[in-house]
């Protein structure tokens, strides 16, 4: 009996020895300064606090986030179509007693406590609190399930919102009291980014990489910052391809990078000492800036690398290939720090195993040209159509020998005054699958799409170029420029193989525009000694009411009614354009007049159904998305092996 007793205690002794190093090991905080995601995700970004990290994955219907805040209180997300809480789905969550709650709620009618949704469309899947984070993690469904609240995460670029408190809710949820003060924001994010883009780089050819960084750069203590250099690309002794772009970020510097950008710019530059040398963006301090027109590579928050597809590289150090680039950073300070340093930019890998294709890029949209494209002001909405017709197309094809190329990659540009973009595709009267659109277009947010499968352009095919601008609170013209408060409707094409098509664009001539708006043509005279094409270097000689004023003068004086902007919209877009056709040699640039066609099939972009029925979350929930964490149960399960073992 007593060696019975003896090898019981012996037994209860081991199993609570494993018990106390599985209770440490389950439900002791480590000593981290970040906790580290549950799971592993296809995405992920810091937002601009640094107090957020966001991660995400998902599949065709569903859609998992796993937020980690700073703080011990609750944190929150949002999906809204302009920043503001008012008509936004959101979900907030807190960890309080080891328990976890998460709860799907929306703005109401003010920007201010968010009201819980009468249906729970979230499945909670986890949470915790360790040294001053708290993790919630959940799933939703792509598609709005209750219509009245929800918001489908749609291929937009979604503003999502933020915000956090400092301390838990006091009862069992939040009430108005619980205010975010001042740790909240907004950030644009477009979450249906291809995981992988393209295989990693094949074994056997021999690599090699180059940089393109900022140098040791002091970032401005303001809330926003463009900062852009000029580089020369090195001598790589005959033609290269790059296969692959990688961001370089400095380490600790990830809260004050918003994107980075890398233009090709003319490929002669009469002033070489203006390389290597900061300045602010879009100021006309360098003269060659103004050549570092066409975006080449693209990085945002978040983002990681871009490796081609393994039978295209883009081509550098032979004929016609960048001589010379524009390094852009975009710095975001809120909290306007002084004395940050900076070296962050891009690697490059290249390789001398020439690939089958060349990548191209292809500029598609209205011809940059302030006297052609100008946008009425105090506009809510003002739509202009660019065209890249298929005479062009074919044109360019034939010379390249080849009828069609195959796309992997869109940027879509304007500036601060655009709000919606899409890149249409027409084949024969029919309108194909967007090659991409934005209708939460973000000029501070110029995220590549990339094409998964890729889609294949034919010589035939037509395309427009959609661009929708908000002028309400502009008292003049906005004028088409490379300045942000000026306007663009471009869009890039990366595609293979190359063809030797750099710009399909179009415009409305001034003989069209001006005259539709009472300008008498044959009594404008171009002001001596302005350079350019802007509407304030062309003066009206008559008649007497006007003589004397600008083209800029007159336009800004006209009633620009609702009715009137809407009117010269419908005048713009169905007046005769003018195509321009233009290759690698200017010289060989057509000029073609051609009639808008329309669009007999318009395609319709597919909404997301709400699937019946969530699947059956995986532990205990409450009426309102409450996640038990069940450490009592786990506990009682090993004192009954105890008791097993002992009897």
């Amino acid at each position: 009996m007593l060696e019975k007793i003896e090898d019981s205690v012996v037994i209860f002794s081991c199993i609570m020895h494993f018990i106390l190093v599985i209770w440490i090991a389950v439900f002791s905080p480590s000593v981290k300064s970040q906790m580290t995601p549950s799971d592993s995700y296809s995405h992920s970004t810091m937002l601009q606090s640094g107090k957020i990290l966001l991660y995400w994955k998902y599949t065709d219907s569903h859609i998992t986030f796993e937020v980690i805040g700073q703080t011990t209180g609750w944190i929150g997300i949002g999906f809204s179509s302009n920043g503001a809480m008012t008509a936004s789905d959101i979900v907030v969550g807190w960890v309080k007693n080891g328990a976890v709650t998460v709860t799907d709620r929306h703005g109401g009618s003010s920007n201010t406590y968010p009201p819980i949704d009468p249906q729970q469309n979230i499945e909670v899947l986890g949470g915790k609190e360790l040294d001053g984070w708290t993790m919630i993690k959940f799933s939703r469904q792509i598609a709005a399930c209750e219509e009245e609240y929800d918001r489908e995460i749609s291929t937009n670029t979604e503003r999502l919102i933020w915000a956090c408190g400092n301390t838990d809710p006091t009862g069992d949820d939040l009430v108005s009291g619980d205010y975010h003060n001042t740790d909240r924001g907004v950030e644009s994010i477009y979450f249906f980014e291809p995981s992988t883009n393209f295989a990693d780089l094949p074994t056997g050819p021999t690599y090699d990489t180059f940089d393109v960084l900022a140098s040791n750069f002091l970032i401005p203590a303001e809330r926003t910052y463009y900062n852009c250099i000029l580089y020369k690309l090195p001598d790589f002794g005959g033609k290269q391809h790059i296969v692959k772009w990688e961001p370089v970020i400095q380490l600790g510097n990830e809260p004050y990078l918003h994107h980075m950008l890398i233009y090709r710019c003319g490929d002669i530059m009469e002033n070489e000492s203006e390389l290597a040398k900061d300045d602010r963006c879009y100021s006309p301090n360098m003269a060659h800036f103004d050549t570092c027109t066409t975006i080449v590579f693209e990085w945002l928050l978040g983002a990681g690398a871009m490796t081609f597809p393994a039978e295209a590289g883009f081509p550098v150090g032979g004929p016609g290939d960048p001589v010379y680039v524009q390094l852009e950073i975009h710095y975001n300070n809120p909290n306007m720090v002084a004395g940050v340093r900076d070296n962050s930019g891009y690697r490059f890998t290249y390789t001398p195993t020439l690939r089958k294709y060349d990548v191209g890029v292809l500029q598609i949209g209205n011809y940059v040209n302030p006297k052609e494209h100008f946008i009425p002001p105090g506009a809510e909405s003002f739509k202009s159509i660019a065209h890249c017709t298929n005479e062009c197309v074919k044109s360019r094809m034939s010379v390249s020998e080849t009828d069609h190329v195959t796309a992997f990659s869109v940027v879509l540009h304007s500036h601060e005054a655009g709000r919606k973009m899409r890149l249409r595709h027409l084949r024969n009267g029919t309108e194909l699958p967007y090659l991409a659109s934005d209708e939460n277009y973000d000029f501070n947010y110029q995220e590549a799409r990339y094409l998964n499968p890729s889609v294949s352009l034919q010589s035939t095919d037509n395309f427009q170029l959609e661009c929708d601008y908000n002028t309400e609170g502009r008292v003049a013209i906005t004028e088409a420029g490379l300045g942000v408060r000026e306007e663009m409707c471009l869009a890039f094409i990366s595609y293979y193989p190359k063809i030797d098509l750099s710009f399909c664009q179009s415009s409305v001539t001034m003989y069209a525009s001006w005259q539709y708006l009472d300008i008498d043509m044959t009594k404008v005279n171009k002001v001596e000694n302005t350079p350019g094409a802007i509407l304030s270097h062309f003066q009206l000689t008559g008649p007497s009411n006007v003589a004397g004023k600008t083209v800029f003068e007159y336009m800004n004086e006209l009633n620009w009614t609702q009715q009137k902007i809407e009117d010269f919209e419908s005048f713009y877009n169905a007046a005769q354009h003018h195509g321009f056709c233009i290759p690698s040699n200017v010289s060989e640039t057509t000029v073609t007049p051609f009639e808008p066609i329309s669009i007999e099939t318009p395609y319709v972009s597919p909404r997301k159904e709400c699937l019946v029925g969530l699947p059956t979350p995986s532990s205990q929930t409450t009426s309102h998305g409450h996640k038990t964490t069940s450490s009592a149960i786990i506990l009682l399960g090993i004192l009954s092996l105890i008791f097993m073992l002992i009897v």
